[in-house]
């Protein structure tokens, strides 16, 4: 392959970074000091001529050279995984701008605009390419924002990847974006990706999840007879500040985006000299006076944010020793004997009452395997998790507790979850999605945000949950709200995944059941 082999050491260490859609994978490359995304793909499942498929399509779009196209910088290679190591985006995605009210209370319509432009200007470029390539997976969080807002179109699917490399989950998120043609199973085409396109201006320009009312078992069918998004675009931009004439050029032109005959969606080209049009109405000065309150808004979110966020880094290694690949039996979890075993955590540690405290997200401690945790007991570096009663969420201790203070070194130690000693009472009804909601007011008031994580952990496990789902609980913005949302969509989904739900706050004796 002609792109570039990424050695271990040129990236020393990697941190998790929790987006609003997913947990990714950051490091420094060390050569050139920049910092990098790596997309992890598990190739232990695959066959040799799988294999040559998955590096073939990865040969072929890292060719393609665009300013509106995430750059690859290499690719980094353990014997069961492939690391695609790309630009680092500082703005994360658009999926992030639009849901993160915390940080982005106010979206200037002159950046939206100029985000919907460089998206189109992306399309086109890909669209024009010979042979042409469709996107095929244009969505919010695969459109990326570089430091200063602009567009990098992210996981393009020129040639399709083999099903093992990605997950039946991530394969169903991007069904809302997906045309009547898609759905009903036709090869792809760039009238697809200006649907794709038109479903996302929909939700840049309203902030809110397309179809967020409607049972994703009855969506498909609907979008295929004709449904499209409620309220119409007409009434969302009403409230803009745009000239009359330049918010119906902009309706037409989302609502043709969605046109049930893809002859007529208009090409990416046109949709990129419209929104030239549209941005030019907009004064230098005033654009740039809104960006610089925004940016300014958002540095002090961020700050506040910071005095409660922290990162822990992780040595390169364990991206295929431990995360990516815990649900599989490989030896090669489990460091051999005498191997030096690299630190697991970072050197930013806080200090409370003489105990040094690691935030731990739940989610990567679960994937760890029992043998690499094993090894590492073995070897005096880690012991179990910890869930704090405030927030639920996972901490490692070391250093002095009164629990440990006979030992002579420094250890790991674990302390208990701290639950709920008298467990409120439920009243059982006629079935699982009844029980659920006439005891909503109850739930919202035992289930704590390590539970609720939890919950949506075994859900997902279970493919009762798909990511799209996880996304549209996490958008909300209090904890209520996300325990409300989560509620509804298990009710939404039936019978089973309520009871599934009802079973796991029993087993963790959240709450308990009494008859009617």
């Amino acid at each position: 392959m002609s792109l570039s082999r990424i050695r271990q050491e040129d990236l020393k260490s990697y941190s998790v970074v929790d987006t609003s859609t997913e947990k990714v994978y950051k490091s420094t490359y060390g050569p050139t000091r920049t910092d990098v995304l790596i997309k992890l793909l598990s190739l232990s499942e695959l066959n040799d001529r799988s294999r040559q498929a998955v590096q073939n399509h990865i040969e072929y779009i890292s060719r393609i050279k665009s300013e509106h196209v995430t750059q690859m910088v290499g690719i980094y290679r353990t014997p069961n995984t492939l690391g695609i190591v790309t630009q680092w985006m500082p703005n994360g995605s658009l999926h992030s701008l639009i849901y993160q009210l915390n940080l982005y209370p106010v979206l200037p319509l002159s950046l939206c605009i100029r985000i919907l432009r460089d998206v189109s200007e992306g399309l086109t470029f890909l669209h024009n390419l010979h042979p042409s390539i469709a996107h095929q997976r244009l969505k919010p969080c695969n459109i990326l924002l570089d430091a200063q807002y602009r567009v990098k179109l992210s996981d393009v699917q020129a040639l399709d990847l083999p099903k093992l490399s990605i997950s039946s989950d991530e394969n169903n998120t991007h069904r809302v974006y997906m045309s009547p043609q898609r759905l009903q199973g036709h090869e792809p085409t760039a009238a697809d990706d200006m649907y794709s396109f038109g479903i996302c201006a929909y939700e840049l320009l309203s902030r809110q999840c397309p179809f967020k009312d409607t049972d994703p078992l009855k969506r498909d069918t609907l979008v295929v007879r004709g449904q499209r998004p409620q309220p119409s675009i007409d009434i969302i931009l009403k409230s803009s500040n745009l000239p009359q004439s330049q918010r119906m050029d902009l309706s037409r032109i989302i609502s043709l985006c969605w046109h049930q005959d893809p002859n007529m969606r208009p090409t990416a080209a046109k949709c990129l000299s419209q929104l030239r049009s549209i941005l030019q109405t907009f004064s230098v000065e005033e654009s740039k006076r809104e960006m610089d309150s925004f940016v300014a808004k958002k540095e002090m979110a961020m700050q506040a944010c910071q005095s409660q966020t922290r990162t822990l880094e992780f040595h390169i290694q364990f991206l295929d020793d431990c995360w990516l690949t815990s649900h599989r039996n490989r030896t090669r979890s489990t460091p051999e004997e005498g191997t030096k075993v690299p630190p697991l955590w970072s050197e930013k540690k806080e200090k409370r009452s003489g105990v040094c405290f690691l935030l731990f997200p739940h989610c990567l401690w679960r994937t760890l395997p029992k043998q690499t945790i094993h090894c590492l007991q073995g070897k005096g570096l880690v012991s179990l998790p910890v869930t704090t009663s405030t927030n639920g969420s996972h901490m490692l201790t070391m250093g002095h507790h009164p629990r440990t203070e006979r030992n002579s070194r420094a250890s790991w130690t674990h302390e208990e979850p701290v639950g709920h000693s008298n467990p409120p009472p439920l009243l059982r009804w006629k079935n699982c999605v009844e029980t659920l909601n006439r005891n909503l007011e109850v739930l919202l008031n035992s289930i704590t945000e390590g539970h609720l994580n939890q919950l949506m952990d075994n859900m997902r496990s279970k493919s009762v949950l798909s990511r799209d789902d996880t996304e549209y609980i996490n958008a909300e913005q209090t904890q209520k709200a996300r325990i409300r949302k989560y509620i509804e969509t298990c009710c939404e989904k039936g019978e089973e995944a309520s009871r599934m739900t009802l079973d796991s706050l029993l087993d963790r004796k959240i709450i308990y059941i009494n008859p009617v």
